[in-house]
């Protein structure tokens, strides 16, 4: 059960003010808090169209709006989303803090674990990710378990997928933002994870619930994701990228900005590269992640690679070829290493077998 009377109160003065929290403040301070506010309208005593503008109060009827608050709540109870405001205690306390924070938060799940936690990262990243920028996100954020941190991101496709993917199975809490209401699955294809992260993370959205995700919104969703969190982490972003506007987010409010490295030739990482030359920390471990976020970490690099005994040579010559380039065909393999074809394919199952590479649909082994 919510109070709907309350936070119907808080969506009019949201609206009033078109989402103004300095004169949403003051007017909570004139009358006494939002409800005292709302009983001022209702009684006539607020000019709406200082707040509105006159232009916006032409094609707004201020009674109609009271209606639409209340049914806004009611619509929300009756769907059991629940709700939160600004003065709210489980209100996330770094959201709170920024520019832009939002009045009303709508969510389900646990929300009240964002505050418990001690620390929160934000994770973004291309939509249309290359396998290494997926599987360097699901390797660094599986190594942040048992932190007592959580990982938010926008459970769009690609980063933030599989930031939230890696997050749930190293049983991390995790924060979905949505630039939709917390009811709408977007995109479909992410619809079984949205429903792992309601049942043990938390599902937060802005929007009212039934919202459609339209273009528009997907900027507002960023500055949440960002404004959760003590840091960002750019995964993987082209020279213009949603990830930047997150990223950016991140900067204005003096939070930190933390960037994963990409070759110098790699379109789909260029962002990220101009990104660490413009400051950002580089991540080039998941040690660096934890020393950003006030973690006692002991080292900023991975340790080296220690190739297991028991490969022959020819399957040592192989892995280490590939950990080296991170991707590469049998073709090229076989020339640079200079082992013959079929030595070449014996080895490369091999390593399959036992878990060292993968081959992707491009017929292209990585290493895991």
């Amino acid at each position: 059960m919510i109070d709907i009377d309350r936070y119907a109160a808080y969506y009019w003065l949201n609206r009033i003010t078109r989402g103004n929290s300095a004169l949403q403040e003051l007017l909570k301070f004139r009358f006494g808090g939002a409800k005292e506010a709302w009983n001022a309208g209702v009684r006539g005593e607020i000019d709406y169209g200082s707040f509105m503008g006159e232009k916006y109060l032409d094609k707004t009827d201020p009674e109609a709006l009271m209606r639409r608050s209340y049914a806004v709540m009611k619509n929300a109870e009756e769907k059991g989303i629940g709700v939160l405001c600004r003065d709210d205690d489980d209100y996330p306390e770094l959201l709170r803090e920024i520019s832009a924070s939002p009045a009303l938060l709508f969510y389900e799940g646990r929300i009240e674990e964002i505050n418990r936690c001690k620390s929160r990262l934000a994770v973004v990243g291309s939509r249309k990710c290359t396998y290494y920028g997926r599987e360097m996100c699901t390797k660094l954020v599986s190594k942040l378990k048992n932190r007592n941190l959580c990982v938010v991101s926008g459970m769009a496709r690609g980063i933030d997928a599989a930031a939230h993917k890696a997050a749930l199975d190293s049983d991390i809490f995790t924060v979905a933002v949505l630039a939709s209401g917390t009811d709408v699955v977007y995109p479909e294809e992410n619809r079984g994870l949205y429903n792992k992260i309601k049942d043990s993370g938390v599902i937060i959205s802005e929007q009212v619930p039934g919202t459609q995700p339209l273009k528009t919104y997907f900027p507002a969703r960023n500055r949440i994701i960002a404004g959760i969190a003590e840091a960002t982490f750019v995964v993987e972003a082209g020279a213009s990228s949603g990830a930047q506007i997150t990223a950016n987010c991140a900067l204005n409010e003096g939070r930190e900005l933390l960037v994963m490295p990409h070759r110098i030739d790699s379109v789909e990482g260029a962002g990220c590269n101009d990104m660490i030359k413009d400051g950002a920390v580089c991540v080039t471990s998941h040690a660096d992640i934890l020393l950003s976020l006030g973690f006692d970490a002991e080292e900023r690099r991975c340790e080296p690679y220690m190739l297991p005994e028991a490969l022959d040579e020819n399957q040592r010559k192989v892995l280490l070829f590939i950990k080296a380039n991170r991707e590469s065909d049998e073709e090229t393999i076989a020339f640079e290493t200079g082992i013959r074809s079929q030595e070449i394919k014996r080895a490369l199952s091999a390593l399959e077998i036992f878990g060292f590479i993968k081959k992707d649909t491009g017929e292209k082994y990585h290493d895991l």
